[in-house]
């Protein structure tokens, strides 16, 4: 489904990855390992378009990323970045700013408040401040509204760090079949859910 081809990535003069390949199979997880620094959250940014290729080139379906655009692009390989994000307002606002969205609106759509309640989450903090919720909750929210979205791939950068051993497994589950690309620092989570381990550094 996605395939990155002789990526290279340089910064500060320092060479993080160079000429990597990466095949992403629909249904199969593959886990990003490595050091702090390495590179991973780079990596994940660079396959969701939302920096620039030094080299190499990135492919959807067989569709390089120019053909798709950057917009549609976003809205088929989407990223949930390491740490929870404090917006502005409540999580309903956030959920319904992406539902407007144009390259959301033609999409398949799950409930997110279902999704989020399957990773144990109660459903009264969609309505609650985002300054008040923890990182964990905050963590989740932001996962379940992209999941919601029927990604064909999730970009997930250590997406259970701020949780509990039963909330990662609630969240584990809830990923289930997901195709994705996600760091994760536990080597017990990579034997998990990895289908194949990439390691950087």
């Amino acid at each position: 489904m996605l395939h990155a081809t002789s990526i290279t990535h340089t910064f500060s003069g320092r060479t993080l990855f160079s000429g990597l390949d990466l095949e992403v199979r629909t249904g199969e997880v593959v886990a990003i390992r490595g050091p702090s620094g390495c590179g991973k959250s780079v990596l994940l940014r660079l396959l969701a378009g939302l920096d620039p290729l030094q080299s190499g080139t990135l492919t959807l379906d067989g569709k390089p990323f120019d053909h798709w655009g950057g917009p549609a692009w976003r809205a088929e390989v989407v990223w949930v970045p390491q740490g929870a994000t404090v917006f502005e307002g409540v999580p309903e606002d956030l959920l319904a700013r992406v539902g407007q969205l144009a390259q959301q609106q033609e999409r398949p759509t799950r409930n997110p408040i279902a999704l989020a309640e399957q990773m144990r989450l109660d459903p009264g903090v969609w309505t609650r401040p985002w300054a008040v919720l923890s990182g964990g909750e905050r963590q989740r929210i932001t996962l379940a509204i992209a999941l919601s979205r029927s990604p064909r791939v999730l970009l997930l950068d250590e997406p259970t760090a701020a949780l509990d051993e039963e909330s990662t497994q609630a969240v584990e589950a809830v990923l289930a079949g997901q195709t994705a690309v996600w760091v994760t620092h536990d080597s017990a989570q990579c034997d998990r859910v990895a289908n194949q381990v990439v390691r950087l550094g």
